[in-house]
């Protein structure tokens, strides 16, 4: 994979069921997605960012906020509910030969991380990579995909959860039909805590985390603010699972 093209796509929409806009809601002065499109373009490993939305008429004011903001940044629009589609449509439309895929309401993941998983996919000849469920917080999750694997989820997926979620065809449903590369903690261990936003409990730990540490702190500087800062960590643990 040495040489070819590697695109971190990202997945928003205004129309979320628990909170709706909540990727343009503005922390720390700024919208949720600016800090995680500014994360995204730092990834030393990818070639190209993309937003893959909808194209629903709600998520215009994405494409206008990526265009003005991000002017670097493709915007992919596709179906609403077919996520792999709008996904497997990115990845046509930026000529990716591997895609990267961490969703936009992870403002706080770890470009390192990302940067472990395409390498991963690249030294172990695999289709696919992705995190080790249980060695990282929810938030820090990382998949990857070449090409091939894409378009046989793509083309192959019928169930509605596979096309929704992406990855569950490859990591889950199929797995067996794929080489894959799993990630794991390599680190110090994490407290326990959530770093993804889907409640108004998500939106005021974020608020207080990059308050204190920085919106573009590194991820283990925030590990090492909630290690010692248990009672920030609490804020939204009742919707950890």
């Amino acid at each position: 994979m040495s040489g070819q093209k590697v695109v971190f796509i990202t997945q928003a929409r205004m129309g979320s069921s628990r909170l709706p806009g909540k990727v343009l809601r503005r922390v720390a002065g700024e919208p949720l997605l600016f800090w995680f499109l500014r994360r995204a373009t730092t990834v030393r490993c990818c070639s190209g960012v993309c937003v893959a939305t909808s194209v629903s008429g709600e998520n215009d004011e994405i494409e206008r906020f990526v265009e003005r903001t991000f002017p670097e940044v493709h915007v992919a629009r596709g179906p609403e509910e077919d996520v792999l589609s709008r996904y497997w449509q990115a990845a046509c439309e930026t000529g990716a030969d591997a895609v990267v895929r961490v969703t936009s309401d992870d403002p706080f993941f770890d470009p390192l991380l990302v940067e472990r998983c395409v390498a991963a996919l690249r030294e172990r000849g695999a289709d696919a990579a992705r995190t080790l469920k249980g060695e990282f917080p929810v938030g820090l999750d990382v998949e990857v995909f070449s090409r091939d694997a894409l378009r046989t989820a793509f083309e192959s997926a019928t169930d509605a959860f596979e096309r929704e979620h992406v990855g569950p065809y490859v990591f889950q449903t199929h797995s067996s039909d794929f080489r894959i590369a799993w990630v794991g903690n390599d680190g110090a261990e994490w407290p326990r805590c959530r770093l993804t936003v889907d409640y108004a409990e998500d939106f005021e730990f974020a608020e207080r985390l990059f308050s204190e540490v920085g919106g573009m702190a590194s991820t283990d500087e925030f590990r090492l603010y909630l290690s010692s800062h248990p009672e920030v960590a609490a804020i939204n643990l009742m919707h950890a699972h």
